[in-house]
């Protein structure tokens, strides 16, 4: 029977079976050097190593642990993880790692450049830190630590070796590592890019995309790497979906845990409630005493939060000073499941000519017909709850709704709209989009009413009347408007408008709603920007710089209008002429129509 070839895993193994024997870092180099050997003399392990430079790390690479010790550096359980995934995902998108403190992210990340450094041929790695003591800390403490742990027969040819840089000639590799600055890494061509605490940066991370990302090559691997820090351009990073986001709970590292169970009998009552949730998430009592004894040890209780999260939300929404209770945000966000129906409205615009009694054109009008609901994965609007209705005999008593909306205003925002079921203030359906005319937004702004049993419209008019002014024409018939702001009566100008009165009443308003019960929205992307809503330092209480609040201000018009409206089922008709008059067959989408 033939033998199986030995694998750079095989060798790995051995090392491990060595130190968890003896715990000898001295019987350790003895069998690193024997391991170094065997990879430079035998064809497959080398051609292995060269293919991916990252499985050297725990075969030959030593660090130092927490404790000042040296020892090998084998991969804890998030190390594992990350590694593993960008060996199966590749480089196509720049990952972004989200992280708790003192996971070992930097650590791993610093021996994979290592590792490409002294394997690939014209390698140029490329390491910014947020600061220059992290920029020393993790180049000198880390990098060089490693590389002079290393076997001999490991170390390419060096032509320099300098407080920031290593230059490996013969191989023509190179690891430069520098603090983030605007003009940083300009004029070289990059193979690995590594962040590092990108959160903390004190420059725009445009700038140093338009410097360092530019310099990139095709298939070169990005890192993005940090704690949260607020609403900044991480943040944005984050939420742009342009890379790979991993975010690793800090409990996923087994080194925290603690046998000091007397912390768990702390009185307080957040942390009581926190480790509950945690024990229902499958925590063990050593966990959760780790975390009462870090949360006990903090002045600043809400540190925790931010510091060690146990969301992607809450260690960002913890960081940003949101005027809406970001806790219970996070804690919604983590667990609730958000379905919906992804599309749009498809339908007939058809115009119409008017004629007066002698037969003579005094006018035009258009007019919206078959209105139909075109389910796309590319859709603008979702619906989570499709219009309810109950029949009482041959009657129809159906919910009542109401959509607030928002326009563009200059171009930067978005379209965007809110409906509400207001017998009950939960949301329903959601419009968001951005780069549409108009007319069009108004054209959907109709669908989606009428839709939703001829719905309450109010769209805020401060930018633009033009997409009230459609709806009128459209004769929609259910438009809000209102003489007086402190009146909210009915018959005055149709639209709502946002002044320095009216806006600070429906933002607490909408704060009040959602404080007593957040599950009334049902839209991620509208609690997203609920938790980057926040106080400014001029007072002012809007979107934190970067982001956008539209659809938290057509929520708060839709809960303030509501109530002007009905809020119990209202008598529609009976059900056959309801359904000839407000649907054709196409729209019966939702299971009660199907049963009229």
């Amino acid at each position: 029977m033939k033998k199986e070839a030995l694998t750079i895993n095989d060798l790995t193994a051995k090392r491990r079976v060595l130190w968890e024997k003896h715990h000898d870092i001295k019987l350790d180099s003895e069998l690193v050097r024997a391991i170094a050997d065997k990879i430079l003399d035998t064809d497959s392990i080398r051609d292995e190593v060269i293919n991916k430079p990252e499985l050297l790390i725990e075969a030959c690479f030593t660090i130092t642990d927490k404790k000042r010790r040296s020892v090998p550096f084998f991969l804890n359980e998030v190390q594992k993880d990350f590694l593993s995934r960008i060996l199966t995902l590749g480089r196509q998108k720049p990952y972004f790692v989200l992280k708790g403190r003192q996971q070992g992210f930097t650590t791993l990340i610093t021996g994979m450049m290592l590792a490409n450094a002294i394997v690939k041929r014209n390698f140029s790695g490329f390491t910014v830190a947020d600061r220059d003591d992290n920029t020393r800390s993790i180049f000198t403490d880390k990098a060089k630590l490693m590389y002079s742990l290393l076997p001999s027969r490991l170390k390419p040819t060096e032509k320099f070796n300098s407080v920031g840089e290593l230059y490996f000639d013969k191989l023509n590799s190179s690891w430069r590592i520098a603090s983030a600055t605007s003009n940083v890494g300009r004029s070289r061509t990059l193979s690995f890019i590594h962040y590092s605490e990108v959160a903390f940066f004190k420059c725009p991370l445009s700038d140093l995309q338009k410097s360092i990302a530019e310099a990139a090559t095709e298939d070169a691997l990005c890192i993005y790497e940090t704690t949260a820090n607020g609403f900044n351009d991480a943040k944005r990073l984050w939420d742009s979906g342009t890379c790979i986001n991993l975010f690793y709970e800090w409990w996923k590292t087994s080194e925290y845990a603690s046998k000091d169970h007397e912390y768990l009998k702390n009185p307080d009552t957040w942390l009581k409630n926190r480790l509950l949730s945690l024990k229902k998430r499958g925590l063990n009592d050593d966990q959760l005493a780790w975390y009462a004894k870090k949360y006990h040890s903090y002045i600043d209780k809400s540190a925790i939060r931010q510091e060690y999260p146990c969301s992607p939300e809450e260690a960002f929404v913890t960081s940003g000073g949101s005027v809406f209770d970001t806790e219970k945000i996070s804690n919604y966000l983590s667990r609730g499941t958000f379905n919906s129906r992804r599309g749009y409205f498809s339908y007939k615009l058809r115009p119409e000519t008017m004629y007066s009694p002698s037969g003579e054109i005094y006018s035009y009008k258009s007019t919206i017909s078959e209105i139909s609901f075109v389910e796309s994965e590319d859709g603008y609007i979702s619906i989570v709850t499709e219009p309810r209705a109950t029949i009482e005999g041959g009657s129809i008593l159906a919910n009542p709704y109401v959509i607030g909306a928002d326009t563009a205003g200059t171009g930067e925002d978005y379209f965007s709209a809110k409906v509400i079921d207001n017998t009950s203030g939960a949301c329903v359906a959601t419009l968001h989009v951005k780069n549409m005319d108009e007319d069009l937004f108004a054209h959907q702004l109709y669908c989606l009413g009428r839709y939703y049993h001829d719905a309450l419209i109010a769209v805020e008019i401060n930018y633009s009347r033009h997409p009230v002014r459609v709806l009128r024409e459209l004769e929609y018939k259910n438009l809000y408007s209102s003489r007086t702001f402190s009146s909210s009566e009915r018959g005055g100008e149709y639209g709502f408008l946002t002044t320095s009165v009216s806006r600070p009443i429906i933002i607490s308003n909408l704060i009040s709603i959602m404080r007593e019960n957040i599950e009334l929205e049902t839209d991620r992307q509208t609690l997203m920007e609920m938790t980057t809503f926040v106080r400014r330092e001029d007072g002012k209480i809007a979107a934190a710089n970067g982001s956008h609040d539209d659809l938290v201000m057509a929520s708060a018009i839709a809960h303030f209008v509501s109530s002007s409206f009905a809020h119990s089922p209202v008598l529609v008709g009976q059900r056959k002429e309801f359904i000839s008059m407000h649907f054709s067959p196409p729209t019966l989408q939702n299971e009660a129509y199907m049963e009229w």
